[in-house]
């Protein structure tokens, strides 16, 4: 048994648990101490960490594959925007370049035409060489190139009359006093020759 005191000496109040006797479960109790067996030691925590000596391969290699993974974005980003200005090439040039792309690569394998010079023309055989005999009129037609007609006519390229001549003639004569019925007709007889107009149109005015 054990008994407790609580004095107003200690808390400075009265209590009435004062030589009060109680008793302590087991389980109330302050375990044993418990000590280390004789001769154990603890390893020295330096020796131990020089021993393993740790390279750091682990964090190496995952700082290399997140730099890897950079690179090849960056890489595959590049090609997006090269195939991209790419298509817009091809989408301005149209589908006359689409159709002369697919048809220089369908064509590719084709057989040659014949060519144009016919002595080149008689080498086209998968027989052995055999000598030719050379003939002057076959000179005569490599020698000679084809003459093409001409299917038009200068003359039509030539500079016609401005518009407006006329225009500045029929408001000219028209500021002197004259018809304009009797200048369109004047101008058309004339040519727009302006002496001659100017003289017929004079002579109108002074027969009427």
């Amino acid at each position: 048994m054990a008994s407790k005191k609580l004095g107003a000496d200690f808390h400075g109040t009265f209590s009435y648990l004062d030589d009060v006797p109680f008793k302590i479960g087991d389980k109330f109790k302050t375990p044993a101490k418990v000590g280390l067996p004789i001769g154990f030691s603890l390893p020295d925590c330096l020796q131990v960490v020089r021993e393993v000596q740790y390279d750091f391969s682990l964090e190496k290699k995952t700082i290399e594959w997140a730099e890897d993974i950079k690179i090849h974005e960056a890489q595959r980003e590049a090609e997006r925007k090269a195939e991209e200005a790419e298509a817009k090439v091809n989408s301005k040039s149209g589908p006359e370049g689409d159709n002369k792309m697919s048809f220089s690569k369908t064509h590719s394998t084709a057989t040659m035409p014949p060519p144009i010079n016919p002595i080149l023309a008689t080498l086209q055989h998968n027989s052995i060489l055999t000598p030719t005999r050379y003939s002057s009129t076959m000179k005569q037609k490599v020698l000679s190139p084809p003459h093409t007609k001409a299917d038009f006519n200068p003359a039509d390229f030539e500079c016609e009359e401005d518009p407006f001549d006329n225009l500045e003639l029929m408001s000219k004569f028209k500021e002197m006093g004259f018809e304009l019925k009797d200048i369109k007709e004047v101008l058309l007889l004339h040519n727009n020759d302006q002496d001659n107009a100017l003289e017929d149109l004079m002579a109108r005015a002074g027969a009427s």
